[in-house]
């Protein structure tokens, strides 16, 4: 495990493996690095995998600066341009989606693909009822949320957790259901209601319309997070955007249907660095 020490003193975690073509891996909310440990370990056969542990996550510092997505995109373009990244993949996972969006002013040079890993441009439903997360949260739930995370904490995350997966892999995967649980409950509850809050406040679909590197959203069919729409949204939004359906998969596609994830990654990192020799280094 590395250490990168940000201006402000905060200690980001992350693991550096592998050598080629550079792919950062950014978890979601409440997780941290390990969720990504199966996948960088597949990767690292052709590619230099960097994964992060983000602030205020287990593994990270906190530090002095506001917890919320703005914060995290700036960790993440220090963390670009302290390890001198170029021709990156970057895949962001649920709310690492949201913190790779908020980096792209500052990093988007350095960026040759962006995976979003079932995100929608939104947390919540606007008056107009588009899509945020799925059973149409509204801006009037996200302070019961906060409050069911900050009053008891460990029940909110044995509520949350099952839901990441599909209904047939929790009746399937107890181990994988249980293991969640564990490593969400290690979150500081009010960091993590400091980062929702921040996430209800965003919406990006105008950065989308912006965006010129080339993305590729991946949703799992049977989702309980985010509804089709919601991902499709995305895809639809970004000026080079496409969209992938993984079936038998929830929000985490990534640990629900690995193979298939996987392939799915290498297929577009090898796609959009088809045109050049790649830059990036060796990792340790």
């Amino acid at each position: 495990m590395a250490t990168c020490m940000l201006r402000d003193g905060t200690e980001l975690s992350h693991t550096d493996r592998g050598t080629g073509p550079p792919i950062v891996l950014v978890h979601g909310w409440a997780a941290n690095a390990t969720f990504f440990e199966d996948l960088a370990v597949r990767l690292m056969g052709e590619h230099r995998v960097i994964v992060p542990t983000l602030r205020a996550h287990p593994g990270s510092g906190r530090g002095s600066a506001p917890l919320s997505i703005e914060t995290l995109g700036s960790d993440l373009a220090e963390l670009f341009e302290r390890l001198q990244l170029t021709n990156v993949v970057a895949l962001g996972w649920s709310m690492g989606a949201m913190a790779l969006w908020a980096a792209m002013p500052r990093i988007e040079a350095r960026v040759s693909g962006l995976i979003v890993e079932d995100m929608g441009a939104h947390l919540v439903s606007d008056a107009h009822g588009a899509h945020g997360l799925a059973g149409g949260y509204r801006l009037s739930d996200v302070a019961t949320t906060l409050s069911d995370m900050r009053t008891n904490w460990p029940a909110f995350v044995t509520r949350f957790a099952p839901r990441i997966f599909a209904p047939q892999v929790v009746r399937q995967r107890p181990d994988l259901v249980a293991w969640t649980i564990s490593e969400m409950s290690a979150a500081d509850p009010e960091a993590m209601a400091a980062f929702w809050s921040s996430m209800a406040r965003q919406d990006f679909r105008a950065d989308l319309a912006e965006l010129e590197t080339p993305l590729l959203v991946v949703h799992g069919a049977d989702n309980l997070i985010y509804a089709d729409a919601a991902t499709d949204l995305v895809a639809c939004a970004a000026r080079r955007g496409r969209r992938v359906v993984i079936p038998d998969a929830g929000h985490a596609p990534h640990i629900e249907a690995p193979n298939r994830f996987f392939e799915t990654v290498v297929a577009f990192a090898r796609e959009v660095n088809a045109n050049g020799v790649l830059e990036g280094g060796r990792g340790q």
